[in-house]
């Protein structure tokens, strides 16, 4: 076999087509894969009309890339809505992103993931604030900071993994965050005792909610003064991470407690609270869609449809609703790139038995009347 770790395919396809640029890579790097995006790429784009054309293709961790270059007439708008062809073709996670220069990589995922993962908190943090262990994914243990989005929105069908994943966010956050929940199903939650602040009923949420909404206007006049813009540069441990945790979404009925939350997803971002939103569908008479793209961060279970799945990943993405009907299967969306994970699963049992003795508490100050 000869070894190709990177390869350029430009003159191949000047001379021999794009059909013979796919038979030379399954002939020389045995990789089936690439060939079948070749093949692709030259149905959905025929000879005489405006096509990507081929600069590279290298070996990565994960799987391979492809680099292409947009030529005129070409839109990156337009590859991006064929994603679901080269996933259909390759049978492998695709996503197509731009680099730096302006080049288009085609990232293909060849790994396969394991149905089973157990929770575990391990791997390389770096300098996170609020680190959250997403899954698994081909490359690995995703780790990511929540402060970074700092709103995390996550779907799917019921029993899919939703409440699970949940669980080990929660777990990962309390030694570094102090954790309130709104559990409108009042059954998830109460193991965690007073290590954080519950809310089972909408009358509980909205006590709840309020005084959140009276912490941020706390924390506003101190980062003033302290002339920070934001609490990565506050100095002082009265002002400590706070997350928001809310399991189902769609049960909220009270207007009052979405118009806080809708205030906190626009205005909490500096003063560092931050809002997890959970939820089947988040279809704009769920939540609002000004509001809904403030959630950076994004988990998709498995949906009912492309419909659902471009609800909460994007316009463009609709692989969600033909991920595996494996529970804990997800894409999650951070910092604008899709990846498969498989999330990280954590019975009660467990759960119980990890808690951690030190945490931090939300502790509100009396209420007074702060405007929403």
């Amino acid at each position: 076999m000869v070894s190709m770790p990177e390869v350029s395919n430009l003159e191949a396809t000047i001379s021999l087509g794009w059909k013979a640029a796919a038979y030379l890579w399954r002939s020389f790097t045995c990789s089936h894969t690439v060939g079948l995006v070749y093949d692709t790429i030259n149905v959905l784009y025929p000879e005489g009309k405006p096509r990507p054309r081929h600069i590279v293709t290298y070996h990565t961790g994960f799987g391979w890339t492809l680099k292409y270059c947009l030529t005129p007439g070409c839109s990156f708008e337009d590859l991006l809505q064929k994603q679901g062809h080269l996933n259909d073709a390759c049978r492998h996670f695709v996503d197509i992103e731009r680099d730096s220069a302006g080049y288009v990589l085609i990232n293909v995922y060849e790994g396969w993931l394991k149905s089973y993962y157990p929770y575990e908190l391990l791997g390389d943090r770096g300098s996170m604030s609020l680190p959250i262990p997403i899954g698994y994914s081909a490359q690995g243990l995703e780790w990511y900071d929540l402060a970074s989005a700092p709103h995390m929105l996550i779907a799917g069908e019921s029993g899919k993994g939703k409440s699970n994943f949940l669980h080990g966010l929660i777990r990962a956050l309390l030694p570094v965050a102090a954790v309130c929940v709104l559990d409108m199903k009042r059954l998830e939650y109460a193991y965690f005792g007073d290590r954080i602040r519950l809310a089972e009923t909408e009358a509980d949420g909205l006590k709840l909610l309020q005084a959140i909404n009276q912490e941020m206007g706390r924390r506003i006049p101190l980062l003033k003064a302290a002339g920070c813009v934001n609490i990565q540069e506050y100095q002082g441990n009265e002002m400590p991470y706070l997350v928001l945790v809310i399991d189902e979404y769609a049960e909220l009925r009270d207007k009052r407690i979405l118009e806080i939350i809708e205030r906190l997803v626009r205005l909490a971002r500096a003063v560092g609270i931050s809002v997890v939103a959970a939820t089947q569908r988040p279809s704009s008479s769920v939540i609002d869609g000004d509001t809904k793209a403030l959630f950076d961060a994004r988990l998709c279970f498995r949906v009912a449809d492309g419909i659902n799945s471009r609800m909460v990943l994007g316009e463009h993405c609709s692989a969600a609703a033909y991920l595996p009907d494996i529970k804990g299967r997800a894409i999650f969306r951070g910092a604008d790139r899709d990846k498969v994970v498989q999330t990280l699963h954590l019975p009660i049992s467990q759960a119980r038995k990890i808690l951690p003795e030190e945490v931090i508490r939300f502790e509100p100050e009396p209420a007074k009347a702060i405007p929403v």
